[in-house]
């Protein structure tokens, strides 16, 4: 039976991994692994673009686990690569600071097939189209000598698409003579610079200097101190961490999950205790003598056992009476009264109207109460 109970526990165990797999973290899309985040360390990531700023002075701040809002005191707000959808409502948010005197810079290179619309790029009229199929612009050169602060000669730009604007009101900042990659755009009182690569702002891209120009140059625009807010929100930092979201939303949390209902369902099925039970606390206290007494004369009651009471004190009043006078308590009752009475005072007919009572097997439920009540004032009186 025990060998039957385990083949029955491992079986269900194997069906729950089997669903755990199907319907688990692993079926879900994993996020893109290129995300330029600045909460990443690899190549991809853009981390050291985060704290080199603070090093220079800027104040870097990350715009995550709150509502899509800029504020006057934001200087500048580079968006990289958002793989989650940028909004209408956010665009004109946007656009709104950045007429404001806001230094916009936006690096978009996202695949269409994990990337949804970005409706900053339809507000400022550009395009971003696939370069070829199979060629990646490696390098590009300054199209004007506008970056120069410092100065720029060849950027390491291993960019896939390339701007298309559709306006005319923008400087072709950087690409090469047919391919534009870098662009800026007057907007207001602010800036906006376009980029149809964002690997020069990548912990990979900073190490090459002349990416690192690149961004200087773009920087150049915001004053010394200035808030610099990096864009989270779309890169999925929505949702602060929680206990629910790291347990149900990580393989770890799930794998973590599924050992401990695997643990807890062999315990229950195999019948095994957590520990020893403990008693009710009605259990462990010890009745009471009166309880005792109480529930013997219920049963008395209920089982109309009056003549076995009856007799029982018929009985107990005469060993009583008898034990300090040394006379036979099982002579007859006249006897015993008799012999009672040449050694000690007592009321004799009282004493025999008493057991004469007391001896009455058809008395009923009060007389015999009134006679025990009276036997045990007599044994009261006498007994002392």
């Amino acid at each position: 039976m025990s060998a039957r109970r385990d083949i029955l526990i491992l079986i269900g165990l194997f069906l729950a991994l089997v669903l755990f797999i199907a319907y688990g973290p692993g079926r879900q899309p994993p996020a893109p692994a290129s995300a330029p985040t600045t909460h990443s360390t690899s190549e991809e990531g853009a981390q050291a673009l985060y704290e080199w700023v603070g090093r220079m002075g800027y104040e870097p701040d990350r715009l995550e686990y709150r509502e899509f809002s800029l504020e006057q005191s934001d200087s500048a707000l580079i968006i990289l690569s958002p793989p989650q959808a940028v909004t209408p409502e956010q665009a004109r948010t946007t656009l709104d600071w950045v007429e404001q005197g806001g230094t916009l810079i936006l690096a978009d290179d996202t695949s269409a097939l994990l990337g949804d619309n970005n409706a900053l790029l339809a507000e400022l009229k550009v395009n971003i189209q696939v370069y070829t199929g199979t060629v990646v612009i490696e390098q590009a050169a300054p199209l004007q000598p506008a970056l120069d602060q410092p100065l720029v000669s060849s950027a390491n730009v291993q960019a896939g698409r390339v701007l298309a604007p559709q306006r005319n009101d923008y400087a072709p900042l950087l690409g090469t003579p047919n391919e534009l990659l870098v662009a800026g755009i007057h907007y207001g009182a602010g800036y906006v610079y376009m980029s149809a690569t964002s690997y020069p702002f990548t912990n990979g891209g900073l190490r090459d200097e002349q990416n690192a120009r690149l961004v200087l140059n773009m920087l150049r625009r915001v004053p010394p101190g200035g808030r610099i807010l990096f864009d989270e929100i779309h890169h999925g930092y929505i949702q602060p961490p929680s206990t629910t979201t790291t347990v149900l939303g990580t393989p770890w949390g799930w794998a973590g999950t599924y050992a401990i209902l695997a643990i807890a369902a062999y315990l229950v099925l195999s019948g095994r205790r957590f520990g020893r039970p403990i008693p009710l606390a009605e259990e462990t206290q010890r009745r009471s003598s009166a309880e005792y007494i109480e529930s013997i004369a219920d049963l008395l009651q209920r089982g109309g056992k009056r003549a076995y009471v009856m007799q029982h004190y018929h009985q107990s009043i005469k060993r009583r009476l008898a034990r300090s006078s040394g006379i036979n308590p099982a002579t007859e009752d006249v006897d015993f009264v008799r012999e009672l009475a040449r050694i000690r005072d007592i009321d004799q007919p009282a004493l025999l109207g008493l057991l004469a009572r007391l001896r009455n097997q058809q008395t009923n439920e009060q007389g015999m109460l009134a006679a025990i009540a009276e036997a045990e004032a007599m044994l009261a009186r006498n007994t002392k």
